[in-house]
């Protein structure tokens, strides 16, 4: 019990201790010399040159902030879905919020809309995962309730159907090298030429999302239940969840608008948490949001540090660091039925 509470304040710690990582480890420019000093001019020491405050204060600097929220909301996401639908492999993008970021983000990128504003592609995307997320709903309510099947059907089907869509729209971009690579590029997930703008987003979503969750965390627990025992124990289950879902989905959609897409993290993070901290979601939530901070944090620092020519994406990062676990625990499972 006191290393599951000491455990969260040993991730923040290590959170700060990456972030000074990502921050003065690079292959070229201001390194950890830099750092200090531009972090002294704060206290009154002497200011570092101005290329070298810009670096850190508009690049390196909104670039962090948007991995560290951007990972903990999509963590956070995967463990409100895996409760709400009492599924161990649901994942943020379930419902199609996911698709429908790409889908939007690759459309602005094709008809060059991009070109007006480095917050279109966030914004087009943001856009797209609402639109599909409220579409998922709609095809999912009957008789005035949502059942988890309905959901899931509606989900799946609409994750394939926008996944065709993207693909149908990239293909437009074929006989253009330079915006094909753009959609690809976005679509494997990346924070190259984030601005406080991307970071004010990614930030306020997940601010205000997990502000809603927050005093929602007892339904979540019941929810584990079936639907008679939340029931019984005075949880409206369907209302319950079709609002966590919502929040979830919010979660995902402002994150996903700002980094493209980012393969497993919501979905192996709750795992990696549950197996720490239990499953009770006053201590699993933060575990999560803390973990997935400091994977993608250290993800996109290994691809900052990667060599230009090897053009090493945030999501394959994600995924090569994710699919291992679960042969992990597919070795674990299979282990405990031949014992």
């Amino acid at each position: 019990m006191k290393s599951e509470r000491a455990l969260p304040p040993l991730l923040a710690v290590a959170l700060v201790v990456t972030g000074a990582l990502y921050l003065g480890l690079c292959r070229e420019g201001p390194g950890f010399g830099e750092l200090l000093q531009w972090i002294g001019c704060w206290f009154g020491a002497s200011p570092p040159a101005a290329d070298v405050a810009f670096v850190f204060a508009d690049i390196r600097l909104p670039r962090l902030l948007v991995a560290a929220f951007g990972g903990a909301a999509l963590a956070a996401a995967g463990a409100v879905m895996q409760a709400t639908f009492r599924n161990p492999l649901a994942s943020p993008d379930l419902v199609g919020t996911a698709a429908g970021a790409a889908f939007g983000g690759a459309l602005a990128i094709v008809l060059d809309l991009a070109a007006l504003s480095l917050l279109v592609v966030p914004l087009s995307s943001l856009a797209g995962a609402s639109a599909v997320t409220a579409l998922v709903f709609v095809l999912a309510r009957a008789h005035g309730r949502f059942a988890i099947s309905t959901l899931l059907l509606a989900g799946i089907a609409l994750n394939t159907l926008v996944g065709a869509l993207t693909s149908f729209v990239v293909t437009f971009t074929f006989d253009n090298y330079t915006a094909s690579s753009r959609v690809l590029f976005w679509l494997m997930g990346g924070l190259e030429a984030r601005t406080w703008e991307h970071a004010g987003i990614t930030a306020v979503g997940f601010v205000l999302f997990t502000a809603l969750l927050a005093g929602r965390v007892r339904e979540l627990d019941l929810l584990t239940l079936h639907d008679d025992s939340a029931h019984s124990l005075g949880v409206d289950a369907p209302r319950a969840r079709r609002w966590l879902v919502w929040c979830a989905c919010g979660l995902t959609a402002t994150t996903v608008a700002n980094t493209g897409g980012i393969a497993l993290l919501g979905l192996v993070v709750p795992h990696l948490a549950r197996l720490l901290v239990g499953p009770l979601h006053a201590r699993l939530l933060p575990t999560s949001a803390l973990l997935g901070a400091l994977l993608l944090v250290g993800s996109d620092l290994a691809c900052r540090l990667a060599p230009p020519d090897a053009n090493l994406r945030l999501g394959v990062v994600t995924t090569l660091l994710g699919a291992p676990y679960f042969l992990f625990l597919l070795a674990r499972h299979r282990r405990g039925e031949e014992a």
